[in-house]
């Protein structure tokens, strides 16, 4: 069944749905999380066209183009463009633009087909009703009607003035329209709400305290009441919005008040909720409303706090109204009739004639003619005001006497005295100041008294206008009564001489009614020039405020420019030098670069000649031995038939002569243990009978049985005398007794008998005539082979990789703080990366493999993803001058260069994300330690028949053949993912390691991990665009999907999901994650099997303090040495205690389930 479109209610225009389609003007750059997004609107998309909502789809489809088109200007998306575009999806892509064009075509008609239906309706009224009637004259009775009853009697009119603001009247009507849907939002403070609003259930009070200047519509319901959030969540679907405060005028919805703020938060600011129309502005505010209807509100008794006193919004009404019982002078009743005349006067009119001084006019049948006093009848003349004309009109005693009075106003006396005061306690230098504000204030005084003079005449005129009105409308109706009675009388020859004298009547009513109609003109002219002179007076004094704001707007420019003039001077003055600075670093590095490339191209043009010359060598040689292969080759199948037939005979007779040799192997291994216990045996008893002698053990330069030793505990020599059995410190021969001033001579070793020879040997010089006459006489021995051992293989241990020897500026300052104590330099906006090392140098296991030069046997300095080693030899810098426990704090300037200069996001010196930069630095020590060279080719693994535990055991094995580095040991573990169709119930159960486990934040103020843990485990619904293809059934199909954890890694890093998009607006949550300092048991979150080693003990934090777009990173970190907390704020350490550690501001948990201890290693290496 097709969906019913939408009415159209969001633009009137094409180019309006592209405006509001348009990206902000700051948008992040990073590819990913536009990707995120990007995915997101597509899926909106699609949801506004399931729902009817073209105009909706429209903006979705183009913001959805938009954004893919900034993910393509990307430096990253250029560098990786095929895997970006597989992510985007060319399926997506041309889906989304063939509907956008189908969306633009249907609207462009919509669009075209309404201004026409617009204008047709503009033009219906002109064409059905060419010759509109003209609106009777209502009496007055109708004139004194309540309004409540033209209220029900009348329909309801079309609200509000397209302005943008809204009367009393409108709104009552609006109120009272069932089928009309409005919200109206009270900014007035929360107490005087309570106190008194309007009585309707779509009145919600939204205080001015919580609408700040720039502020946005998230923020604004956070602050408001759940019993108001519940009409707020509706603006969407409503037809008007009406703002008011106490005295709400669309004049005074300046900038930076709080109904201009709220106004632009709910009509330009809103991207979540697009309203229907602009909301409307009550003019004359809760006042006024209390003034129109009391009756509607909650309780009237209240007085507005923003008036200087008891003064009432009401126009003045200091003037007497005339008496209508005194209007005319009655004149005495005429003698009595006949029965005739009588008759043709039944309205009585002759009786209202007034008496006159005239004698009656004599008919022709000689009766009297009423008469009229035309002294009564107004004398326009252009010297006298309107006011006296309308007073003349009915001249009595009392309207003589009196005239309109302006009520007085004390402010005038109020200023003498206070300038009066003033100009006792201020000094002369201000007395001039204080004279030309004063008059200032009587020119304004006088200028609203005016104005407020000028207003109440107008209305007197106004109510002069509705009696005229109602007078004309009596004679009317007479008149009428009249021409009725003639008509029916006129047959009657009996009444032809009272018909002549009602004609004269009427001509004398036409008379009178002539003479108001002028009295009304003049009156209308007299209201426009009023009318005239208030807007010069307001002009005029908006003139005089332009002038004095644009005075002082072009000082104050004046002043801008210069401050802006020298700040530019400084700016650039900073940018010269830091360019002349950068000019003469990138010098020097050029200069060292080129002659190492200088250096490394002479050693690979070296390479080159003699790997040449070793594979023409090489060649010969395989020539060679290719010609010698094939004759032995010929040979070997000549022999092979040979020895085929001499295997069998061999192997026979191979078996006889083993039995053979195991028999005699047997027999000489008995006599041989029988002959050594007998030696043994017979040494014995010799040693027994021989006299006991001290063991002697030669060493040179001591005596006969003495030794000298390295103690290993003190690094001191001692002695042993094997004489005595006995040890000392000191050596024996300063123990020997000498006479006092003889010295002792030692003998080196004892002379020969030999005779002597021409030559003397050197006593100091061994004796080789000795040595060679001992080994003749000397047993000889055979050399003994233990058949039974075989060869051990020779192993070719890996050899260290040194880096190279490049230079480190660390630019220290020294002082001894302990080990792992020293900060680190910001070398701005690099508190993100300061904040990630200090945790991971706390981090022993891996500080101890850098720090003793373990990870040189690993290091792979080919590898393009790895960062040929680099990123690692310089973390190895910092992790060695961190843990010297010699500096203050370190500078990583050369680390920060290594890092941008292979990742540009991270060059400058923009704030960045510490858990993108922690992602960063373990990809690229992971791939810079790898040990795994040539990454073997793994097939694709079928889960479909085998159990989780073995299926996750092989992904395991087949990713531990690829990725083998002190990264995977420590802090990798394993996630399984399961799908399921919901179509056909196929499952699909795949295993990947992970490094991070990033946790979403529920939406409350406050949770626990554990609630993060639930949240991050819980099923996913793949719908839309995100649909998965079921092997199965072949199409695209709704599925579940479900992560659970099935390995955890001894080191265990968790990133709290703070930075969100709500829409096309990344926000950060600011929720207190109450995570436990010890004991977090992960058991009950595993899904795999059970270990005793899922107990983490937390031992750093890095966090975030601060917005979105400006905050700053620190780390706390637990030491390993003295198991005590520090707080790591850029170059300055500092204790803290443990209580401290779990804030709000926690943003990356590093958990630990091993013991941290102290890192083994030597100072110097």
């Amino acid at each position: 069944m097709p969906v019913k479109k939408k009415d159209l209610y969001v633009a009137k225009s094409l180019k309006a749905l592209n405006d509001l389609a348009a990206l902000p003007a700051k948008m992040t750059n990073n590819p990913k999380i536009l990707l995120k997004s990007a995915e997101k609107i597509h899926k909106e998309a699609e949801l506004h066209e399931s729902l009817g909502d073209e105009e909706k789809a429209y903006i979705m489809c183009m913001k959805y183009f938009n954004v893919v088109t900034l993910i393509r200007k990307s430096a990253e998306y250029k560098k990786h463009k095929d895997y970006f575009d597989s992510l985007i999806g060319q399926k997506n892509l041309l889906k989304s633009i063939n509907k956008a064009e189908e969306l633009s075509a249907n609207l462009k008609d919509r669009y075209e087909l309404a201004e026409a239906e617009e204008v047709a309706s503009k033009l219906s009224p002109l064409e059905d009703n060419p010759h509109p009637k003209e609106e009777p004259v209502r009496t007055e009775e109708e004139v004194k009607k309540p309004i409540e009853t033209e209220n029900t009697d009348k329909p309801v009119e079309p609200a509000p003035q397209a302005d943008g603001r809204i009367t009393p009247v409108e709104l009552y009507r609006l109120l009272n329209d069932k089928e009309t849907n409005l919200i109206i939002m009270d900014v007035r403070p929360a107490s005087q709400y309570g106190e008194s609003h309007i009585k309707h259930d779509a009145c919600i009070s939204v205080p001015a305290e919580v609408i700040k200047p720039g502020t946005t519509v998230t923020y604004i319901e956070m602050a408001l009441s759940e019993e108001a959030k519940g009409q707020w969540r509706k603006r969407g679907q409503t037809d008007h919005i009406i703002l008011l405060d106490w005295n709400s005028t669309l004049s005074q919805v300046t900038i930076a008040t709080p109904l201009r703020t709220l106004k632009d938060a709910l009509f330009k600011y809103d991207s979540t909720v697009i309203i229907k129309s602009e909301p409307l502005v009550l003019e004359g505010g809760y006042d006024q409303w209390l003034m129109y209807y009391p009756q509607v509100t909650t309780n009237a008794n209240v007085t507005n706090p923003t008036q200087e006193g008891p003064m009432s919004s009401a126009p003045s009404l200091d003037f007497d109204y005339p008496d209508f019982d005194e209007d005319f002078s009655l004149t005495p009743k005429p003698k009595p009739k006949p029965e005739v005349e009588a008759s043709s006067d039944p309205l009585g009119l002759l009786n209202n004639v007034p008496d006159t001084a005239k004698p009656p006019i004599p008919t022709s049948g000689g009766q009297a003619r009423p008469s009229v006093d035309r002294s009564t009848k107004p004398k326009p003349s252009p010297s006298n005001n309107s006011l006296n004309s309308i007073h003349n009109v009915f001249p009595t005693s009392q309207t003589d006497s009196k005239t309109i009075s302006v009520p007085k106003n004390n402010l005038m006396a109020e200023a003498q005295r206070k300038e009066k005061r003033a100009a006792e306690e201020v000094v002369r230098s201000k007395e001039e100041e204080m004279r030309i504000q004063t008059e200032k204030d009587k020119e304004a005084e006088e200028q609203e008294a005016k104005r407020q003079k000028l207003q109440r005449e107008i209305q007197e005129l106004e109510r002069l206008k509705m009696e005229q009105a109602r007078d004309v409308a009596d004679l009317m109706r007479k008149k009428k009564a009249i021409v009725e009675e003639n008509q029916g009388d006129s047959r009657t020859d009996s009444h032809k001489k009272g018909e002549e004298e009602r004609r004269k009547e009427l001509a004398i009513l036409d008379l009178e009614e002539k003479e108001k109609r002028q009295v009304q003109e003049e009156m209308e002219r007299e209201k426009q020039r009023r009318l005239e002179e208030v807007e010069r007076l307001r002009q005029e004094r908006k003139r005089r405020e332009e002038g004095e704001a644009d005075r002082k707007a072009l000082e104050k420019a004046r002043e801008n420019a210069k401050l802006e003039e020298e700040r530019r001077k400084l700016d650039l003055k900073k940018a010269e030098d830091e360019a002349q600075r950068l000019l003469e670093e990138e010098q020097r590095r050029a200069a060292q670069q080129k002659a190492e490339a200088d250096k490394l191209e002479a050693q690979r043009k070296a390479e080159a000649d003699k790997l040449a010359a070793q594979q023409k060598v090489e060649a010969d040689r395989l020539e060679t031995q290719k010609k010698k292969e094939e004759e032995e080759q010929r040979e070997t199948e000549r022999r092979r038939q040979q020895e085929e037939e001499q295997r069998k005979e061999e192997k026979k007779r191979q078996e006889q002569m083993k039995k053979v040799e195991e028999e005699r192997l047997e027999k000489e291994k008995a006599d041989l243990a029988r002959k050594e216990a007998e030696e043994k045996l017979r040494r014995l008893n010799f040693a027994e009978s021989q006299p006991s002698k001290p063991k002697t053990i030669p060493s040179p330069n001591l005596p006969s049985g003495w030794e000298k030793r390295l103690d290993l505990n003190t690094r001191r020599y001692y002695y042993i005398n094997h004489n005595k059995g006995s040890t000392q410190w000191e050596s024996p021969y300063t123990q020997t007794s000498q006479p006092p001033g003889q010295l002792s001579v030692t003998k080196l070793k004892d002379e020969p008998t030999t005779p002597k020879r021409g030559l003397t040997r050197s006593n100091s010089s061994p004796n080789i005539a000795k040595m060679m006459f001992d080994e003749e006489q000397a047993p000889k021995t055979l050399p003994t082979v233990n058949r039974a051992m075989k060869p051990q293989p020779r192993v070719d241990h890996p050899q260290p990789k040194p880096r190279k020897a490049l230079h480190r500026d660390l630019n220290p300052v020294y002082g001894n703080v302990g080990r792992a104590l020293t900060g680190l330099r910001n070398l701005g906006n690099t508190c993100y990366m300061n904040s990630t090392i200090q945790c991971l140098n706390n981090t022993s296991p891996l500080a101890t493999y850098f720090l003793t030069d373990m990870y040189l046997y690993d290091i792979n300095r080919e590898s393009q993803l790895g960062y040929y080693g680099e990123v690692a030899d310089d973390f190895s810098v910092i992790i060695k001058a961190l843990w010297s426990g010699q500096y203050k704090c370190i500078t990583p300037r050369d680390f920060k260069f290594i890092v941008g200069k292979h990742n540009p996001e991270f060059a400058g010196t923009t704030q960045q994300d510490s858990h993108d930069f922690l992602t960063f630095l373990m990809d690229g020590l992971h791939e810079g330690l790898n040990k795994v060279k040539k990454r073997p080719e793994i097939p694709e693994q079928e889960n479909d028949n085998l159990p989780d535990n073995q299926a996750a055991e092989i992904a395991w094995r087949h990713h531990q053949l690829c990725n083998e580095s002190i990264i995977v040991e420590l802090f990798q573990g394993q996630l399984k993912s399961t799908l399921m169709c919901l179509h056909c119930r196929k499952m699909s159960v795949n295993f990947q390691a992970f490094m991070f486990l990033t946790l979403p934040l529920p939406s409350s103020s406050r949770c626990s991990l554990g609630d993060c843990l639930k949240l991050f485990l819980k099923e996913e619904k793949l719908t839309g665009s995100s649909r998965w293809r079921c092997p199965r059934c072949k199409v695209d199909r709704d599925a579940v999907k479900k992560i659970d954890i099935w390995r955890l890694p001894r080191i265990l890093l968790i990133g709290l999901n703070r930075f969100v998009y709500k829409g096309q607006w990344r926000e950060k949550i600011n929720s207190h994650v109450d995570f436990p300092a010890r004991n977090l048991d992960l058991n009950p979150y595993l899904d795999g099997p059970k270990s005793t080693k899922t107990v983490y003990k937390l031992y750093a934090t890095s966090n975030h303090t601060g917005t979105l777009d400006g905050g700053h990173y620190t780390a706390y970190c637990r030491s390993p040495c003295t198991q005590n907390w520090y707080k790591y704020d850029d170059d300055h350490v500092s204790e803290i205690s443990e209580s401290s550690v779990r804030s709000s501001s926690a943003y990356v948990l590093y958990y630990t389930s091993v013991e941290l201890t102290p890192p083994n290693f030597r100072q110097h290496f």
